[in-house]
């Protein structure tokens, strides 16, 4: 399940603007007031954020209406901004949003997307196509220490474990993602191996990876750590963590007045959302304290669709 990050992001977190779409040149006021006002939520933390204000402007390229309430909190304030229709729109990641909602997760994520979308149905809500990208639980190295054992995979990993320092969870033990999670798809027993209790997704422990503190590290995939030190993420190649991929998650009303273009406009986004790109503006938002707006803005040049 994704975490909330303790990575150093200044002062402040994000205020973004909360604008009206002018639709301009010549869309007439009956062909804008024919498509639904899009009202876009987020949780509040940086790449919620980012995915959102990604979401509002390219429905506004196309001419919808979009009204911001970014940063909103933690999912049971989203989850109950959405059910009341005080927001229509959000990015969500499927296998927390299908854990909050009493679904099953797995590391799947087709299966957790359908888990997902069975367990929002009854609400009046429903999740658009999820993105490639994922941010969830995941292990990196440094890079030496991945050129050294030739480590791609946890699998990889899992042949040389008793070799590596592990930085995990002070709760591994007795967590089911971790402990459980590790030796039933790898065979990787925590009690067994060498190990540092650090927070998970934290910036201490990224520090603790880079200085040689451990050797692998339970990071965020998406955690801008990754690329400002230019560690190796493993691919979980057994599926050990549940899938985490966003999507966008909307009220089924929306969905249905805004129809195919909205839909497809969002689908188009989130098949544009890989890994790394989530990695990347997550490093010039969170790292290099570039503005969000002017991040998705790029974005949505760079891939065509605005």
């Amino acid at each position: 399940m994704r975490r909330f990050r303790m990575l150093a992001l200044g002062a402040s977190v994000l205020a973004l603007v909360v604008s009206a779409c002018s639709t301009g040149g010549g869309s007439s006021p009956s062909a804008s007031t024919a498509k639904p006002k899009v009202i876009v939520g987020s949780a509040n933390f940086p790449e919620s954020i980012l995915v959102g204000e990604i979401y509002a402007q390219a429905l506004e390229a196309k001419g919808f209406s979009v009204d911001r309430k970014l940063n909103i909190g933690a999912r049971s304030l989203t989850n109950a901004a959405l059910k009341s229709g005080q927001i229509n729109l959000m990015p969500e990641y499927i296998g927390s949003d299908a854990a909050e909602l009493k679904a099953t997760p797995s590391g799947d994520p087709q299966k957790t997307w359908d888990a997902l979308k069975a367990a929002l149905d009854p609400l009046g809500m429903t999740v658009l196509n999820f993105a490639p990208g994922a941010d969830q639980n995941g292990f990196a190295v440094r890079k030496e220490t991945a050129d050294k054992f030739t480590l791609k995979t946890m699998t990889d990993a899992a042949a040389v474990a008793n070799q590596l320092k592990w930085g995990l969870p002070p709760e591994c033990i007795t967590n089911p993602s971790c402990g459980k999670a590790l030796k039933d798809a790898y065979g990787i027993d925590v009690t067994k191996v060498q190990w540092v209790k650090l927070a998970p997704c934290s910036a201490a422990i990224a520090v603790a990876l880079n200085t040689s503190k451990v050797d692998v590290a339970e990071l965020c995939t998406t955690q801008a750590d990754i690329v400002r030190f230019n560690f190796v993420l493993l691919q979980d190649d057994k599926q050990s963590q549940s899938a985490d991929n966003m999507a966008p998650v909307l009220r089924k009303d929306l969905a249905a007045a805004g129809g195919a273009e909205l839909t497809d406009t969002l689908n188009a986004v989130s098949a544009k959302l890989t890994t790394d790109a989530l990695t990347q503006m997550g490093v010039k938002v969170s790292v290099n304290k570039e503005k969000v707006e002017n991040v998705a803005k790029q974005f949505l040049q760079d891939n065509s669709l605005t």
